[in-house]
């Protein structure tokens, strides 16, 4: 676990370039979508949709640490 601002600055970073990932893996996966063919990914894009609240998540966590972290050093 991250234990000083700037570790968890970098981690924030790896969850928004997470998340970026993750939004390009749905836009490929809606646009991949052909229904005429009977090609449709709800099952991955359900799992893409996961993956992105689990990162979301995560990242408001570690934004959560690195605010209460700043408080510590610099109390009001």
């Amino acid at each position: 676990m991250p234990t000083t601002i700037q570790e968890v600055e970098t981690l924030i970073k790896q969850y928004d370039s997470e998340l970026q990932a993750i939004e390009d893996a749905f836009r490929e996966l809606v646009t991949s979508e052909d229904p005429s063919k009977g090609i449709f990914h709800a099952s991955e894009i359900h799992e893409n949709r996961q993956q992105k609240n689990i990162a979301e998540v995560n990242r408001q966590f570690a934004v959560n640490k690195r605010n209460r972290l700043r408080m510590e050093a610099e109390p009001f």
